[in-house]
């Protein structure tokens, strides 16, 4: 039957199994990440901060690629419409939706910035080596890692009003405008 067939594919009324995918790996990868991060931020020098750091930037450049994918296949795509929504509703989501896409590009910019002028290598998805655009620098790592620790901070916040956001549509007014079945796996049956 064709309503029982998986939509890869955004529809009028889904983002489609792509974008879910995209949309749920990231999230997941961003909760390890801004958590390795802090940690990171608290850690003394040590071997285990050592490991974490490389973990940390494989980590850092595979959300990067993600989130690129993802935009890729965003433009690409069919999109779901949000036609009852309150006004409010929808700019507060644009405001937080594009501050969320410039802060998990801008971060990993910044965080490679930051290891090129710590005297660090960066190498893309572990794989291929990214050639440093700046000299080292440890004046500017201090200033450079604060940014980064604050711009992660600003994510977690923007983004637990995402999650927020989704939880309030879901449980406490039972999705009528269909924003969190629009990225749900399973999808009202009709």
């Amino acid at each position: 039957k064709k309503e029982n067939m998986v939509n890869f594919r955004g529809t009028k009324s889904s983002w489609g199994l792509i974008a879910k995918l995209f949309h749920w790996l990231i999230a997941v990868l961003l909760f390890w990440q801004v958590a390795t991060g802090i940690s990171l931020h608290n850690m003394e020098f040590s071997p285990l901060k050592i490991g974490v750091i490389g973990s940390h930037k494989f980590f850092g450049t595979l959300i990067f690629t993600l989130v690129v994918l993802r935009l890729l296949w965003r433009f690409f795509n069919t999109h779901p419409q949000y036609i009852n929504i309150p006004i409010h509703h929808k700019i507060v989501s644009s405001l937080v939706h594009f501050a969320l896409y410039f802060l998990v590009i801008f971060i990993p910019m910044q965080g490679t910035y930051m290891t090129w002028v710590g005297g660090g290598d960066v190498y893309l998805l572990g794989i291929v080596k990214i050639p440093a655009l700046v000299e080292m620098d440890f004046f500017l790592y201090d200033t450079a890692l604060l940014v980064h620790y604050y711009s992660a901070l600003l994510l977690t916040a923007l983004f637990s009003v995402h999650i927020l956001a989704a939880l309030y549509h879901r449980f406490l007014i039972g999705d009528p405008y269909g924003v969190w079945g629009r990225m749900a796996f399973k999808s009202k049956k009709v």
